[in-house]
């Protein structure tokens, strides 16, 4: 007797299988950032050189968010979002920047 698949399951399957890989994505990517903070800490307690490579991503420390690096202005220390609202984040900080 051949089994049949429900249609609705050929459906339901890539729908699952994308939403996995996206949520593991998304820890993996918060891994990865919280052990490129623990190296940073670490190279500076033991005074080494900053890690070579490229930037991908810098914390705002406003608002705590990732930010590309084209995203964030150096001068003002803050991201395009926070300098856009004057300073209030997440955090409600209302700092005129």
């Amino acid at each position: 007797m051949p089994t049949v698949v429900h249609p609705a399951l050929i459906a339901v399957v890539p729908l699952l299988a994308g939403a996995l890989l996206l949520m593991v994505r998304t820890r993996l990517a918060g891994l990865r950032h919280m052990l490129r903070e623990m190296e940073a800490a670490v190279r500076t307690v033991l005074r080494l050189p900053p890690a070579s490579g490229l930037v991908y991503a810098i914390r705002c420390p406003r608002c705590s968010r990732w930010v590309k690096p084209r995203r964030f202005d150096l001068r003002r220390m803050s991201c395009r979002s926070c300098i856009a609202t004057l300073g209030r984040g997440r955090r409600g900080g209302g700092v005129c920047l």
